[in-house]
């Protein structure tokens, strides 16, 4: 009885702790302001890691992304470059709701993906088909990206399976073309 007790405690703590995340309004600054159809305009390129659920980074990867208006939403393609060799791709397809959020679908993707901004946050939830020896797993990507200073956006995607995280993702978007910080901006900042 103790045993099945225990199970039911553990169950219902990981049920909640995956309820309790941060809403995009907790977690979003005035500005920058975000907006996808500004942002991911024409090329955006991002550098990144995968770290396992220890905190130990397990690869490394390049992204290069071209993304297109549509008269009802953006396309947004993406090229990834593994540090092991592997490379993969993925085209979205996002359809602007009317209350502003997105709708995002991907070959890749299970379902329909919710994308929503706020000031100078984004925030992209999803399942993701992965390989996995010759068929799939469907693992669950809370995706947050804030827009920090001319060009540059930070990405952290927490990557789970029924609650239990798997790992997590942490990149950096660079616009081509925007100045990187010098010397003269960073006067004082230490």
């Amino acid at each position: 009885m103790k045993r099945a007790g225990l199970i039911l405690v553990t169950g219902l703590a990981l049920c909640l702790s995956a309820c309790a995340t941060v809403d995009i309004a907790q977690n979003a600054r005035p500005g920058p302001a975000f907006v996808l159809e500004d942002y991911f305009a024409g090329e955006t390129r991002a550098y990144g890691v995968f770290e396992d659920r220890s905190g130990k980074v397990t690869r490394t990867f390049t992204v290069v992304t071209r993304g297109t208006a549509r008269a009802d939403g953006f396309t947004l393609d993406e090229r990834f470059l593994w540090s092991d060799g592997e490379r993969q791709s993925r085209t979205w397809t996002f359809t602007k709701a009317p209350d502003g959020s997105y709708r995002g679908t991907a070959g890749d993707v299970q379902g329909i993906a919710m994308l929503e901004t706020r000031g100078d946050a984004m925030r992209l939830r999803y399942l993701l088909k992965l390989p996995n020896k010759g068929g799939s797993v469907d693992v669950r990507f809370d995706d947050w990206s804030h827009l920090v200073a001319d060009g540059v956006a930070i990405n952290r995607a927490d990557v789970s399976k029924f609650g239990v995280s798997l790992g997590r993702v942490t990149l950096a978007f660079v616009k081509p073309g925007h100045p990187a910080p010098t010397a003269e901006m960073l006067r004082g900042a230490f």
